[in-house]
């Protein structure tokens, strides 16, 4: 206690009990606010999967980067498999087509994505998942399937 006196003492030349409290109040406001900074930055970890592209797309978070990002069949849950080998053989992106096919389904055709093979589908996948979070729009879950923009 005796520290705190002088420690009042030298930055103000006196020293009242009102300054302990007000010091004490402080550094437990000061606390809070980091607890609550702290907590709300990990809050989007929560936030794991989406619908995109009529397909369902799931991740894990690896100190807040985006790892294990996959699409699954939205009628069975099972992974599904990317076509892009229409992509090698053109070059204008227009006609580059990426097919989403669940097996367990009987090879059907889930989604396809114009614009680029398997890289760029998982980058525009990873984009929109990272605007979500920069934006907080992920906690709204009444948004509607972005499969329209294909």
């Amino acid at each position: 206690m005796s520290y705190i006196k002088l420690f009042f003492i030298n930055i103000f030349g006196y020293y009242e009990s009102w300054m302990l409290w007000l010091s004490v109040v402080s550094v437990i406001i000061l606390v809070a606010i980091l607890i609550y900074i702290f907590n709300r930055s990990e809050e989007h970890k929560k936030f794991n999967s989406i619908s995109l592209y009529k397909v369902i797309w799931k991740w894990q978070y690896k100190k807040n980067r985006i790892i294990s990002l996959w699409c699954y069949c939205p009628e069975c849950g099972s992974a599904l498999l990317c076509d892009d080998e229409y992509c090698r053989s053109t070059v204008a992106l227009t006609s580059k087509t990426t097919f989403l096919i669940c097996k367990n389904c009987g090879d059907v055709e889930k989604s396809r994505i114009v614009g680029g093979d398997r890289n760029y589908l998982l980058k525009i996948v990873k984009f929109e998942i990272q605007k979500r979070i920069k934006n907080s729009t992920y906690k709204n879950r009444s948004e509607q399937d972005e499969s329209s923009r294909v």
